[in-house]
C-alpha cells in the first residue's frame, strides 16, 4: 500500500469526524464573536453584490443595530434569535453527524 493510499483510505476516514467536527464547532465559536469581528475585518453598512464583496458578520450587524440605529432593537432582537438559531443548528448537526460516525465505526 503507498503512503497516498493508506492516507486516503485509513487516515483521513479514522481522522474525518474530528476534523468535521472542528471545522463546524469553529464555525459556531466564529458566528457568535463580535468584539475580535469588529477589530479584524470591519463592518460594511451596506449589503454585498457579489461573494467576494466586503460584508458584515450577524454579530457585527446586532452589535450596530442596538448601538448605533435608533429604534433597532427589535431588529437586532430578531437578528439574535436567527443567530441563536443559526447556532443550534450547527450543534446539532455535528452531534447528529458524530453519533452516526460513531456508530458506523461501531458496526465495522
Amino acid at each position: 500500500m503507498t503512503r497516498a493510499s493508506a492516507l486516503w483510505h485509513i487516515l483521513l476516514p479514522a481522522a474525518m469526524p474530528a476534523i468535521t467536527a472542528g471545522l463546524l464547532l469553529g464555525i459556531g465559536r466564529a458566528t457568535a464573536e463580535t468584539a475580535a469581528l469588529i477589530f479584524t475585518s470591519g463592518h460594511v453598512d451596506r449589503m454585498p453584490e457579489s461573494l467576494l464583496d466586503s460584508g458584515r458578520a450577524i454579530a457585527v450587524h446586532i452589535y450596530d443595530l442596538s448601538m448605533n440605529v435608533t429604534g433597532g432593537d427589535k431588529a437586532a432582537y430578531g437578528s439574535a434569535l436567527v443567530l441563536v438559531c443559526l447556532i443550534i443548528l450547527i450543534n446539532t448537526g455535528v452531534m447528529l453527524m458524530s453519533e452516526r460516525w460513531r456508530n458506523r465505526r461501531i458496526t465495522t
